[in-house]
C-alpha cells in the first residue's frame, strides 16, 4: 500500500492593489482594531491636573508631562500623560480607562488616544504606499504570485 502525502501550499496570483489591501491589513489594520476595541470599553471620568512632572531620556535630555488623577470608586488613580497638556493645576480633563483596569488610562484627547496607534501603525503604512507607488519595485498593471516556495513573491 502506498502512502500518499498532501500538501496544502498557498499559490495566488493577485493585482497590485489587492496585494496592498491585504498587506494593509495584514500589518496597520490590527493597531487601528486594538485601539478601536479599548474605546468601545473604556469609560469616562473627569480628572484633574495635578502638577508638571520632570524625567530624563539619557544624560541630556529633561522631559516634561503632566501628571493627572480621577475618582474610580473611592480610589484616586493617578495617571502619567505621555507629554506635557501645559495646564494649570486643578484644571478639568476628560480621561478615559478600562472599568477592569483603571490604570489603563489615558486623557481624552485626539493625540494622547491615537498618537502611538499613528505612529505604529503608519510607519508600515507609509513603507507600503512607497512601495506601491514606486513604479520599479512593482510596475503598474503587473500581477503577484505568492507561494510557499521559493521565490515567495514574483511578478508576472
Amino acid at each position: 500500500m502506498y502512502a500518499y502525502e498532501t500538501y496544502v501550499y498557498l499559490d495566488m496570483v493577485m493585482s497590485k492593489t489587492t496585494l496592498f489591501l491585504v498587506l494593509f491589513t495584514l500589518f496597520a489594520a490590527p493597531f487601528v482594531t486594538s485601539r478601536t476595541i479599548w474605546l468601545i470599553h473604556s469609560q469616562k471620568a473627569e480628572g484633574f491636573m495635578a502638577f508638571e512632572g520632570m524625567g530624563y531620556a539619557g544624560d541630556q535630555i529633561t522631559l516634561s508631562y503632566s501628571v493627572l488623577y480621577f475618582k474610580h470608586g473611592q480610589d484616586k488613580i493617578w495617571l502619567n500623560s505621555s507629554g506635557n497638556l501645559h495646564l494649570a493645576p486643578g484644571t478639568q480633563v476628560t480621561v478615559r480607562y478600562q472599568a477592569g483596569d483603571p490604570s489603563d488610562a489615558r486623557v481624552d484627547t485626539f493625540i494622547q488616544l491615537w498618537g502611538d496607534t499613528l505612529v505604529y501603525g503608519g510607519i508600515p503604512l507609509l513603507i507600503l504606499i512607497a512601495v506601491f507607488l514606486h513604479p520599479e519595485v512593482i510596475p503598474r498593471r503587473s500581477k503577484v504570485r505568492l507561494t510557499w516556495k521559493r521565490p515567495f513573491i514574483k511578478l508576472i
